[in-house]
């Protein structure tokens, strides 16, 4: 049974990563060299006061995949993927909380939008930078198994 339990933590680290790299190279890529669509996204929520729903509910998936990921990384228990795990979920609570205080984020969009688009575009870097890592970790989950 333990057995069992340890290859589906494998795979599922394995998948996890190799998609999660995949979705942070993608994205990365559209939000660095293409950042107005989504700033046009934020700032329509923000004139019509309402919180992005997407965002929101992408938001809630990653957390329920690094609350999985959290409690599979005791199974066997492997350092790597409990600090990624716990990355993964304070990740989650900081954007989560730019969130939760919309209505003066929604103000800051409106006010500034360059400084948006300036702020998009880092955060592409970032996720391209974050897909390689995310390939990374794949790689030494396989070969060092």
């Amino acid at each position: 049974m333990i057995d069992f339990i340890e290859q589906i933590s494998f795979n599922w680290f394995l998948l996890y990563y190799f998609s999660l790299g995949l979705i942070l190279l993608y994205q990365g890529y559209i939000w660095s060299s293409k950042p107005k669509p989504f700033c046009e996204y934020l700032a329509v929520h923000a004139k019509n006061e309402e919180q992005p729903k997407l965002v929101i509910k992408t938001l809630r998936y990653l957390f329920l995949f690094s609350a999985l990921s959290f409690v599979l990384a005791f199974f066997p228990i492997s350092t790597i993927e409990i600090i990624f795990s716990v990355w993964s979920l304070l990740m989650i609570y900081l954007l989560g909380s730019f969130f939760l205080q919309w209505k003066t984020l929604s103000k800051m969009i409106l006010e500034k939008p360059g400084q948006l688009e300036r702020q998009i575009k880092k955060g592409g870097v970032m996720m391209l930078s974050l897909g390689v890592i995310m390939f990374l970790l794949a790689y030494a989950l396989l070969t060092g198994r």
